[in-house]
């Protein structure tokens, strides 16, 4: 078993040490040293032989930048990476070779904004159905949002070792403050998690990342409670400890334009902009759609769009889960995307076994028909932003040599239109053909 699944106890353990000994910074540093071991150990490590060879032939490529498909191209993959682009000069002994003439090949999608787990006693089982629904259908990759962490981590090291088959997950630790949990009323029972922390004033901020990072999260998420001044300590915290910093627009009382100011990396819910209105009628259920529109067309997004790109913040959009009750967010995201603030495509829907596709491509349906996008732009969204999202823009999200083989194969072009993600010839992750 990983050692970092024994990580949460031995932060229990040592505890009590670790607040009596002067040496604190030292053990607490050793203890983050053996858990980025661990996690470079376990990162991207699928089942298949460093010496196998799969080249796809013949196909039409989207370049490393997402804008073109470069026509009668070879993948050469080899232990699951990408090693060369190109026409194959010479035959490989032993490799696996699939002529795609006539094919687009595009990296494999991810979903940046997701739930699959239930926060206490998950069906684990279930949530291996959620990501094996997500690669079937070309999502390679997938950020769960706020989860239980240790589920997140058991699915994430048997799909990454190739005892199971699913999206790569990559899991936040969800944290919040006193207000939130407690509503001052201290009502909460249920003890607190590493994947799941309440976080006040006062407290030992680098402990509280320590243990996240422990648990097998990529970042935290920052939901509720945090004004602008603890705000900002939060993220540095995050950030000292490795961690990217997702959350809320409004993070109740911090405002959308301190959120961005306060350096979170990714912001969720176009939606919560609406509270940058000035208007009391707006939240009445007698309030007329036109008038609402109206209000939300006069809101001056001008200052946080300016915060989000002077800090190079980006926006999880989510219009799957408010599109249907508030329209006003697709004019409302378009405006946003003319200002050029960086936009990445996310659900934050649960899983829908029976839907014939994932709602990931509903999303870049909506960029595309009714907030402005290009089809270039809404596949760079699925793609090449999710990755920086997640802080793995190194390894996927574009194809490229020396990125992992994550690719989603087409029988259409879907820069011509965006439904041709739906009509899959054959997805690869971790350079291995999935079974569909």
């Amino acid at each position: 078993m990983p050692l970092r699944f024994y990580f949460p106890t031995l932060f229990l353990n040592y505890k009590i040490r670790i607040l009596k000994n002067s040496m604190k910074k030292y053990i607490l540093f050793a203890v983050i040293l053996l858990i980025k071991v661990q996690l470079l150990a376990n990162t991207k490590a699928p089942s298949s032989n460093t010496d196998t060879v799969l080249i796809l032939k013949n196909a039409n490529v989207l370049n490393a930048e997402g804008t073109k498909f470069l026509k009668g191209k070879d993948i050469t993959i080899r232990g699951g990476k990408i090693v060369k682009i190109g026409r194959s000069s010479k035959l490989i002994a032993g490799a696996k070779t699939m002529d795609l003439a006539g094919k687009y090949i595009v990296p494999g999608l991810i979903d940046a904004h997701v739930h699959v787990t239930a926060k206490y006693k998950n069906n684990l089982e279930n949530t291996f159905k959620d990501l094996n629904y997500y690669l079937r259908h070309g999502i390679t990759s997938v950020r769960d949002a706020a989860g239980d962490g240790e589920a997140l981590l058991k699915a994430q090291t048997a799909i990454r070792k190739g005892e199971r088959s699913g999206a790569d997950v990559f899991f936040a630790s969800f944290m919040a403050g006193d207000w939130y949990y407690n509503r001052g009323q201290n009502i909460r029972k249920e003890p607190y998690t590493p994947w799941e922390q309440r976080l006040i004033p006062g407290d030992d901020l680098d402990k509280a990342m320590a243990e996240a990072k422990a648990c097998g999260a990529t970042g935290v998420k920052l939901y509720h409670s945090f004004d602008k001044v603890f705000l900002k300590e939060i993220v540095r915290a995050a950030k000292r400890n490795g961690l990217k910093v997702w959350g809320h627009v409004m993070m109740y009382p911090a405002k959308p334009i301190e959120v961005a100011a306060a350096g979170v990396e990714v912001l969720s819910h176009v939606s919560m902009l609406e509270v940058m209105r000035t208007d009391t009628l707006f939240n009445r259920r007698t309030t007329p759609m036109a008038y609402k529109d109206s209000v939300i067309a006069n809101i001056d997004i001008i200052p946080f769009c300016k915060m989000m790109k002077k800090r190079g913040a980006i926006l999880d959009a989510t219009l799957c889960v408010s599109g249907e009750r508030d329209p006003w967010v697709f004019p409302l995201l378009k405006r946003v995307h003319e200002q050029g603030v960086m936009i990445d495509a996310g659900t934050d829907q649960i899983v829908d076994l029976k839907r014939e596709f994932p709602r990931l491509i509903d999303e870049l349906g909506y960029f595309v028909e009714k907030c402005g996008f290009t089809t270039v732009e809404a596949i760079r969204a699925a793609t090449i932003t999710n990755a920086k999202v997640i802080g793995e823009e190194k390894n996927i999200g574009s194809i490229k040599v020396g990125k992992e083989a994550d690719l989603l194969v087409l029988k259409e072009n879907p820069l011509l239109d965006i439904k041709a993600l739906t009509n899959i010839a054959l997805v690869v992750k971790f350079g291995q053909i999935v079974a569909r």
